[in-house]
């Protein structure tokens, strides 16, 4: 709608600047629209468009109010011209030098759409406001400008010019376009905020709402109707009608609209309240309806008339089985007396607290309730019925005998007495304790029953009850025969009665010091170990089950980190951290995993990084729970040191036989050169099994000697990318004319060159071949296979034969062990353990798999391109 009154704005100024009659009038000779009032009218639209959006921000709610203010301004400068006579030339700022202009002020705006422009600015500045109670002030401008524009449509509807504009000879006066946009405006910003006004009132889901629409537009309509009628009838005998006629019939649609909206907001009010008041009735029955209490109503006579769901299942009466019948049916019949004094008490006005009672089921049943009565009145005050509220008290009666055979049961002495301390309840340990029966003991002072020394504290502790504090202490009770018992008390007040708890601490004092004499003799015991501990030259270690650690006093050059802090570091023998959670110990702790003779280097803060042997072992309580654990650490730097210099000799030994071996070798070759040899002769195979063992004895030290510099961590690597295939493919063809066996190789020519050493390759593959020729099937042939892996080559042997045990997988690339000593296969148990060394230096791994007739080794080695510089 404000848009509707914007475009009528705009062409109001298109006809002033065209000077077209029709824009700015609409129908000839009306006044027509003035430029004021057309650019009026666009601001309000500019206005109504800017405040319409529920959530506005600061700016532009500012802008908004700031529309109306200049609109509100121009109007009332008008409207004080038109009143006055003073022109303060404020309404002339935008138009007063404009060269369309026809006559003097033309562009002024007249003043009633002044007036109507002026109230709809102060709309648009009250436009959110609220006073109080008053949340749309605003509307009471615009429906007054409403009014206004009404009258003026409605003169300009009859002819009669005296409604937009005061004389016939008046120049100005309120054009039609301006009427309407102003009503449009009007429209928009009371429907702005629907929840508000007079919109609220017609939008309304409730029965005023819905009566307002259906005769909203008959009410503002009818009467301008029934003018025209009345009008078209009489106008020829009477031309001064009209104006008459238009005043009638605004006033009437005004009146008629009036009513319709405040017949429409009672009527909201009414049926508000109507569907207030179901809501309640409506909640009151669900109430009932799920109410965990029998509900009844019945009449002063004594008939039933209401029955809810709760009552069906207590009583086992349906609803339609029981309205009708007398109340009596549900009374035993030596508690029908109660009916008629509970009646009579209702009708007195008399309250009645919940009592405890008894009814009958429909099955005979007898049933412990608690009942209330209340009176049902009607609106005279009279007494049309009573309603019960009927509570089962069968759980909270057997919850009352257990509790009562739960207090004869306790172990513990139970007694209540009196705030004064006069016992009126005791249990039979309590009797039990002070040696006497229970009418000894009811209504006797509990000073009574403790020593004369103990009555002031008794006292103190009263007075401490009272201020609502529990006291809870070891006291002394004189039996019947005056022994004193020690005893346990627990003392509260609780609904102005004490209660007394007290347990006897006969059997906790002898228990008391069996306990301190084991307590003697575990300090001893832990004593004599600790000395056994402190005498061990390793270092022992013990964990609780919570992580508590403890050790003895050659392990104290251990607990402590490089820094000096508490701790414990151990680290893998390459210099790797272990994590505290994969220690020895804590596996056995948490995992229950023993440990034993595994190789790590412990930090000593005084001979730093030592090398020791750890062992741990889970410990277990009598029925199999882990408890803690405990771990061995015993330095091996001497055994390292003999290691070192029995590697040093190995390393000269097989440095040192390699210079006469190598002149047997040579000697060999040059007699076989010199001397003329038959092939078949006995010294032709004397030759071929002296060269057979020198190689083998060649092979021997050369191993030696490799695993020497192995374990010394001296070894030297030339690496270099190599062409993987060609170099598998050569050591399998000279293996294979050495064995006079078949290898197999498979190997992409796509392959990828390795980063490593082509000798230390030649050497891991003669050792996997002539491993896999050993112990191989002779029959069968030998698979050589390689493949790109991620950002490794696997190189695999295969050879067909008898599986490996896992125990034997688990040893093979150990020094000195040969998976098969007793066959027929050669060496001393150096290969694969060289070889794991050398595939391991150049950034590898190997490993071995055993099927039931087949084992696989397979090593791995970087890609060239891969590994990092």
């Amino acid at each position: 709608m404000a848009s509707a009154a914007a475009f009528m704005g705009a062409l109001g100024l298109l006809g002033w600047a065209s000077g077209s009659v029709r824009l700015q009038a609409f129908v000839s000779g009306r006044p027509p629209i003035t430029a004021n009032s057309a650019a009026s009218l666009l601001v309000l639209a500019a206005g109504v468009h800017l405040l319409t959006p529920r959530v506005l921000s600061p700016r532009r709610r500012a802008a908004g109010q700031l529309c109306g203010l200049v609109v509100f301004a121009v109007a009332a400068t008008t409207l004080a011209y038109e009143v006055s006579g003073i022109d303060l030339r404020v309404d002339s700022l935008f138009t007063r030098a404009a060269p369309f202009a026809a006559q003097p002020q033309a562009y002024r705006s007249s003043a009633l759409a002044a007036l109507c422009l002026t109230l709809l600015g102060s709309g648009l500045l009250l436009f959110d406001a609220a006073w109080g109670r008053w949340t749309r002030p605003a509307q009471v401008p615009v429906l007054t400008a409403a009014v206004v524009v009404l009258a003026v449509l409605t003169g300009h509807a009859y002819g009669a010019e005296l409604l937009f504009r005061f004389s016939p000879q008046s120049p100005r006066g309120m054009s039609l376009p301006t009427a309407i946009a102003q009503a449009l405006l009007a429209a928009s910003i009371l429907m702005a905020r629907p929840e508000h006004g007079v919109v609220a009132i017609v939008t309304s889901t409730r029965l005023g709402g819905s009566m307002a629409r259906r005769l909203l537009a008959p009410a503002l309509a009818g009467p301008a109707l029934l003018g025209f009628v009345v009008l078209a009838l009489t106008y020829e005998d009477s031309p001064s009608l009209p104006v008459s006629h238009a005043l009638l019939a605004t006033a009437s649609a005004i009146v008629a609209v009036a009513l319709t909206l405040l017949t429409a907001a009672s009527l909201n009010r009414v049926d508000e309240v109507r569907a207030l008041v179901s809501e309640e009735l409506r909640l009151w029955r669900d109430f009932v309806q799920q109410a965990d209490d029998a509900i009844m109503v019945r009449t002063p006579e004594g008939t039933v008339i209401g029955w809810n769901p709760a009552a069906e299942r207590l009583f086992g009466w349906r609803r339609e089985e029981i309205v009708g019948r007398s109340v009596l049916t549900l009374v035993p019949e030596d508690r029908r007396h109660e009916v008629s004094m509970l009646a009579e008490c209702v009708a007195r006005g008399e309250r009645v607290p919940a009592f405890e009672t008894v009814r009958v089921a429909r099955d005979g049943t007898r049933i412990e309730v608690s009942l209330s009565l209340a009176s049902v009145r009607d609106g005279d005050g009279r007494i049309v019925g009573m309603a019960a509220i009927i509570r089962d008290l069968r759980e909270r009666k057997a919850a009352e005998r257990r509790y009562a055979e739960l207090f004869e049961s306790a172990s513990d002495g139970i007694f209540i007495a009196d705030p004064s301390g006069v016992v009126e309840e005791v249990n039979v340990s309590g009797c039990r304790l002070l040696g006497r029966c229970r009418g000894e003991v009811i209504g006797r002072s509990i000073l009574e029953f403790i020593p004369p020394e103990d009555a002031t504290r008794l006292v103190a502790a009263r007075e401490a009850l009272l201020d609502g504090e529990a006291q809870v202490g070891d006291w002394q009770l004189v039996a019947a025969d005056g022994t004193r018992v020690p005893v346990e008390a627990s003392a509260a007040i609780r609904g102005g009665r004490w209660q007394l708890f007290v347990r006897d601490q006969r059997a906790r004092k002898a228990a008391e010091t069996a306990m301190a004499r084991l307590y003697r003799e575990e300090a001893l015991a832990k004593a004599w170990l600790q000395g056994v501990l402190d005498g061990m030259p390793e270092a022992v270690l013990l964990v609780d089950a919570d992580g508590n650690l403890s050790h003895n006093q050659a392990a104290r050059r251990f607990i402590a980190a490089g820094d000096g802090a508490p701790g414990l570091d151990l680290r893998e023998p390459d210099g790797a951290a272990v994590g505290w959670t994969e220690l020895p110990l804590m596996r056995a702790l948490r995992r229950g995993e023993p440990c034993s003779g595994r190789e790590l280097v412990a930090h000593d803060a005084h001979s730093g990084q030592v090398p020791v042997l750890v062992s741990a072992s889970p410990l277990a309580d009598a029925g199999g729970r882990r408890v803690g654990a405990v771990s061995v650490l015993r330095d091996i730097s001497v055994l390292k040191e003999m290691e070192r210099l029995r590697e040093e000799w190995t390393a000269i030994v097989a440095h040192d036989l390699r210079q006469p071996l190598n002149v047997i070798a040579m000697s060999t070759q040059a007699l076989a050169r010199t001397a003329a040899i038959e092939p078949d002769t006995t010294a032709a195979r004397a030759l071929v099994r002296i060269r057979g063992a020198t190689g083998r004895l060649g092979r021997m030290i050369r191993d030696l000697y490799d695993a020497a510099r192995l374990d010394a961590r001296r070894l030297t690597l030339a690496r270099a990318p190599v062409e993987l295939r060609d170099l598998l493919i050569e050591v399998a063809a000279r293996t294979c004319g050495d064995a006079d066996r078949r290898i197999r190789v498979h190997v992409p020519r796509s392959l990828p060159p390795v980063l490593a050493d082509a000798g230390r390759v030649e050497q891991v593959m003669e050792n996997l071949l002539a491993n896999a020729l050993k112990y191989g099937d002779p029959d069968a042939a030998v698979e050589v296979t390689a493949e790109a892996a991620e950002e490794m080559v696997v190189v695999s042997t295969r050879n067909h034969g008898p599986g490996l045990a896992p125990e034997q997988l688990a040893r093979l690339f150990t020094r000195f062990y040969r998976a098969r000593p007793e066959g027929r296969a050669e060496g001393i148990g150096l290969g694969l353990y060289i070889a794991r060394g050398l595939v391991e230096a150049q950034g590898g791994k190997i490993w071995a798999e055993s099927g039931v007739h087949d084992v696989v080794f397979r090593f791995s080695l970087p890609i060239a391109g891969a590994v990092r510089p």
